[in-house]
């Protein structure tokens, strides 16, 4: 796939300058799923009535072991596949695009949000007690 460069820029000089954050991300996805793995591998192990023994002391359990292991085998795995590096370039250069609202507009559409929403629970609280009104004169 060719991607123009954008004002002069060719498009690996932008892939290089936002490799740090794709090797964070792909860091963050490994903490993610040592915790997945963690909590599946203690549940299975659960399930299946076998003990969680600890390795090392109080610290370390056979799940932590095994989620950690899984976690670094597939973090890897995804680190070192081209067509991943690809994908997760193009989403870096893609982001780097984007327009991201300043803090004043940020405030006054998360304050948009709650005014909607208070008004719209006002609306539904009329519509459900005027109902339970109906209900109760209907069927007392």
């Amino acid at each position: 796939m060719f991607v123009e460069p954008r004002h002069g820029v060719p498009w690996c000089v932008e892939v290089m300058q936002y490799s740090r954050y794709i090797n964070l991300s792909f860091a963050v996805a490994g903490i993610i799923a040592f915790v997945l793995f963690h909590k599946t591998t203690a549940l299975l192990l659960d399930t299946f009535e076998v003990s969680d023994t600890l390795i090392i002391g109080d610290a370390l359990r056979l799940s932590q072991v095994i989620g950690f292991a899984l976690a670094l085998g597939l973090t890897l795995y995804g680190w070192k596949r081209a067509d991943v590096q690809q994908w997760a370039s193009e989403i870096a250069v893609e982001l780097s695009k984007v327009t991201w609202p300043q803090w004043p507009e940020t405030k006054q559409h998360t304050l948009v949000v709650i005014v909607f929403s208070l008004v719209l629970s006002g609306i539904l609280a009329i519509f459900d007690f005027f109902w339970k009104w109906l209900t109760d004169l209907i069927l007392l």
